[in-house]
């Protein structure tokens, strides 16, 4: 029974064929060697095959990754279309919900309440006064101790000097960034 091999194994008995050649050629005065170097590059063809093949499987499993991606992408699109839909209609639920509780139940009170009280079978309804929501009518005027700031960092801003220190050999305190491999496909 033959065990299936990974791409990684595949690699490692490529650099061990190509290590064996390369001894085998260095020793070729040898008859035994000449024999082994054929065999040895017979071998290395066999492994570079399988090395090709397993690279045609991992093409057609990132195509099909893709695949997935893009109709995952779709989903999110048509739930946060539903999302947004769904938002608006709470915002509608919520903005009737106020006209009652803020124009039309205290108007009703005042109206057919009974010093500020009005009562229904199910419910009793009294009208009392609160203070409101606060305003900002100079925001200058304000003083410093009810103001706050949020400090961001701009780290795509940042990027090009980040860059340019790190390759001077230098660096810029706070920021890290360091080079990573990425894979082009086409």
């Amino acid at each position: 029974m033959s065990q299936k091999l990974t791409t990684r194994d595949l690699i490692g008995m490529l650099i061990d064929l190509e290590q064996d050649l390369e001894y085998y050629e260095n020793n070729a005065q040898d008859l035994d060697a000449q024999v082994s170097i054929a065999d040895v590059e017979q071998k290395i063809i066999a492994v570079k095959k399988q090395i090709a093949n397993k690279t045609d499987g991992i093409d057609y499993f990132m195509v099909e990754m893709g695949r997935q991606s893009s109709l995952i992408d779709a989903e999110i699109a048509s739930l946060t279309t539903e999302v947004a839909r769904l938002r608006n209609k709470k915002k509608s639920i919520k903005k009737t919900e106020d006209y009652f509780n803020k124009e039309l139940i205290p108007m009703i009170i005042e109206t057919a309440g009974n010093d500020g009280v009005f009562k229904t079978d199910t419910a009793k309804y009294k009208l009392y006064e609160t203070w409101g929501p606060i305003e900002v009518i100079d925001e200058e005027a304000i003083p410093n101790a009810y103001k706050r700031a949020k400090i961001e960092v701009d780290k795509k801003g940042a990027r090009k000097a980040v860059i340019e220190a790190a390759e001077n050999g230098m660096g810029i305190a706070g920021f890290s960034i360091k080079k990573v491999k990425r894979v082009r496909r086409s």
